[in-house]
Order: C-alpha cells, then structure tokens, then sequence
C-alpha cells in the first residue's frame, strides 16, 4: 500500500469517526429530550390528579355534610388546613393546604423518577385577580399545585378555583 492510500484511509478514518460521533450526540440529545418530556407529562398528571381528588372533596369542614351554612362558620383564612393530625384524611378542599395551613408537601417515585408535589389553599376575594389572597373567608378557594423532579428544567405549576354554592329547599 502506498502513501497516499495510507493518507486516503486514514481521511476515511477520521471521516467515519466523526459521523459515528455526530450520530451518538444526536442519539444521546433525543433520549434527554425523551426522558424531560416524559417526566413533564408525568408532572403534568400528577399535578390534575391532585387537582382532581381536591375537587371531589366537600368545599370546608362545615359543608361535609351538605347544608347551608354562613361565611361566619366557613374555616378562617389562618386556619386552613386538616384539621387533625392524619396526613390521609383529606376530606375537604382545604385540607389540601396541609397540616396546620403550612402547605403541604408530598413525594411519588414513578419510572420517570422521584417527583416532589407542594400544595397551597388560600381565599380568593377579588374576582377578578384569582391569584390574590384574601385574609378573610370567601365562598371562593384556590388551589395552588406545585411539580418538580431533577430532571424536570422547570416546576410544573397548576391552580385551580373552587366555588361554593348550595341550592337548598325553600321555606326551611
């Protein structure tokens, strides 16, 4: 073999070495792009999971038993929060703020990996600024929930607004 079919190899070589190179970043970069995608879906479902069994819970302690009740006897606005000690008892929307109003923070490992939720139930007064916390009971709740996991570039954040109304009998 002569020199310049050494040279010409070695061209080749090199060539080759740099498309395998280029394939394995562009294979590597896919599966990152996979793997945040799919924990952010999985952040995504958690957080309308929560959501969710929020929104199936009673509107405040006083109203678990369905009947009509006064601003005066809803949970105050420092108050919120379970009313007991038992992290699983979760029966009404403002439980979802935690034990002692302190909000509350939970984790759920998935396949994705360790993902971490924060929940917080405040009142809203001002209908046209939902975000805006209100010092006093309302019949209007909002419910703030927080994702995140490691290899998620961002929190997911999601809210969600709980009115109550009762429709009771007439003449009672």
């Amino acid at each position: 073999m002569g020199t310049g079919q050494t040279l010409l190899t070695i061209a080749a070589m090199m060539l080759l070495g740099a498309v395998i190179l280029t394939t394995n970043r562009d294979i590597n970069s896919t599966g990152e792009t996979l793997l945040s995608t799919n924990c952010g879906l999985d952040a995504v479902s958690l957080a309308t999971s929560v959501i969710q069994e929020a929104d199936s819970t009673a509107f405040d302690d006083s109203t678990v038993r369905g009947v009509d009740t006064t601003l005066a006897q809803l949970t105050p606005a420092n108050s919120l929060g379970q009313e007991n000690n038992d992290p699983n008892d979760l029966d009404d929307f403002d439980d979802y703020n935690g034990l002692n109003g302190q909000g509350r923070l939970d984790s759920v490992t998935l396949s994705t990996g360790k993902y971490y939720l924060k929940t917080r139930v405040y009142y809203v007064a001002n209908y046209a600024d939902l975000g805006q916390n209100s010092s006093s009971p309302s019949w209007t709740k909002r419910l703030d929930v927080w994702v995140w996991n490691k290899d998620l570039p961002d929190t997911v954040v999601m809210h969600s607004v709980y009115s109550y109304w009762f429709f009771g009998r007439a003449g009672r």
